[in-house]
């Protein structure tokens, strides 16, 4: 009996001991379990904050953005395709807007500080930079071209800064490693609406814009952008080519995108010995290309030379971030429709990069872009009548008023016109939707007024004040719009870089 309790003993202690086994087995899986969902939602949640999916039309803009917005789904556009030369001529008859320009001359010089030529808070730029540019500082001086500071979101890398310029949107934190692989780009873009109307378009320099736009060129020489050590190849690639295309009449629009001013920037900053010269050198080319457009202007081909920048530099030659020196951009317009009698060069003109996208699309006579946040240039439009100019800024509100509609569902641009109420101007505090209203609403009715005097042999004081009116009001609505749509998108950023560099960028707009 005595050998019976002690085996009986011990198979209970096997027992217990294999019960306290399975319990610990299951407690470290459910363990194990718990550790990989909590990763599973870290990554989720670290996903969503650094790369958010911000609300997008699809497709790309065609006849229907010619039409105002109704408050129904918003379609992706994409009507019966046809040949460009029907398309050409659609779009210039239902835009009731000549196009103002013919050939487009893209030239970028990457890296360069607006402050190099514009100077900086109303004061023109140091001695030895004016210097070093004499031929686009005559043209400034004389009325002849028109700048602007053009603030670049962050992040202030070269990719995402050419899509915002073609497109009008603003990317995320994720361009900044596409940036190093990029990937084709299919979203709504001037590029891809120029070359739906037929235009032939060349590429000459950096092969980002050939990995953006892998199928787009009728002819490309691309060089790489991260031998940053070069600072002459790298430019005499592009320039080599610029005798035979500019004397060439197989193209509509040219891309020159030079690199070597970015890298003088790497290598020694700002102050590097590198950049009089480099500065020199592409005055140079702004004169060659000037001398060659002017030289066979005429009603059919009326070319503009838009000289940009991607991104500028710190005081040691970086970029990347939200400072004032890395997102102050260039964007300098050559053309007749610019010039005047009288200007003011070294004014502080502000704007942003994307307003490029809407301010090209209406001069060339292309649908703006879907996902466009951008406003129009108007300094761009004074060779256009009166309501020509309201009409380009009722179409960039249409395109603006469609991408509120789809990040703002609730919010319809057919309430703000029909309705007859006041939209309490009077009432603080004013909700956006309201405030939208009531500007919408001011704009298309100042603007319906001054169409009433279109006909008017002699130009009333009435008249006047209305299309003073309408454009305030267009102008209000559009720069509201513009604020409200990133505020959305800096809504969507987490990450302590990405959302107070987009509240830098909310505060200057």
């Amino acid at each position: 009996p005595e050998r019976r309790k002690k085996k009986n003993r011990a198979a209970a202690a096997i027992a217990t001991a294999d019960r306290g086994r399975e319990a610990m087995g299951a407690a470290v899986a459910e363990w194990t379990v718990a550790a990989v969902l909590l990763q599973v939602a870290g990554l989720s949640l670290f996903l969503y904050g650094f790369f958010p999916v911000k609300p997008t039309l699809p497709g790309f803009s065609g006849a229907e953005s010619y039409r105002a917005p109704s408050c129904g789904p918003v379609g992706c556009g994409e009507g019966p395709a046809l040949p460009p030369d029907q398309l050409r001529s659609l779009y210039r008859e239902l835009s009731e807007v000549p196009h103002v320009y013919d050939r487009l001359v893209l030239m970028v010089i990457d890296g360069l500080p607006a402050e190099f030529v514009l100077g900086r808070g109303g004061k023109p730029p140091a001695r030895e930079m004016m210097e070093s540019m004499p031929y686009t500082q005559s043209l400034l001086a004389g009325c002849r071209a028109v700048g602007y500071h053009a603030k670049a979101a962050p992040p202030t890398v070269t990719m995402p800064r050419l899509k915002a310029m073609v497109s009008g949107a603003i990317g995320g934190f994720l361009d900044v490693a596409l940036n190093f692989n990029t990937q084709a780009f299919l979203d709504d873009n001037i590029l891809d609406q120029l070359h739906t109307i037929g235009y032939k378009l060349v590429m000459l320099g950096d092969e980002t814009w050939i990995k953006l736009f892998p199928t787009l060129f009728y002819r490309q020489d691309g060089v790489s952008s991260f031998y940053v050590k070069d600072t002459v190849e790298v430019d005499f690639n592009v320039s080599r080519h610029l005798e035979s295309e500019l004397a060439a009449k197989d193209w509509d629009a040219l891309i020159l995108h030079y690199l070597g001013l970015d890298h003088v920037g790497h290598i020694g900053g700002r102050q590097s010995n590198l950049m009089t010269p480099k500065l020199k050198e592409m005055d140079d080319v702004i004169r060659r290309i000037h001398a060659a457009v002017t030289s066979i202007q005429d009603n059919s081909h009326r070319t503009l030379l838009v000289v940009v920048s991607d991104h500028g530099m710190t005081e040691v030659g970086n970029h990347g971030g939200s400072s004032y020196e890395e997102t102050d951009s260039l964007a300098l317009f050559i053309g007749h429709s610019v010039e005047s009698s009288h200007c003011s060069p070294y004014d502080q003109k502000e704007a942003l990069q994307v307003d490029l996208a809407p301010t090209l699309a209406l001069l060339f006579g292309i649908p703006i872009p879907k996902n466009n946040i951008g406003v129009l240039l108007p300094e761009l439009f004074n060779s256009l009548a009166d309501d020509q100019k309201l009409r380009t800024l009722e179409l960039n509100s249409w395109q603006i008023l469609r991408l509120l509609q789809k990040q703002r569902p609730a919010f319809c641009s057919e309430d703000c016109v029909d309705s007859k109420d006041d939209f309490g101007a009077d009432m603080l505090p004013e909700s956006t939707e309201k405030k939208l209203c009531r500007l919408l609403s001011k704009a298309f009715a100042s603007h319906r007024s001054s169409l009433l005097h279109r006909d008017s042999n002699f130009r009333s004081v009435e008249a006047a004040g209305l299309f003073g009116a309408a454009v305030d009001s267009y102008s209000g609505f559009l720069r509201h719009a513009k604020t409200t749509l990133f505020a959305c998108l800096c809504n969507l950023l987490d990450d302590y870089f990405m959302f107070f560099s987009c509240r830098n960028y909310l505060l200057h707009i």
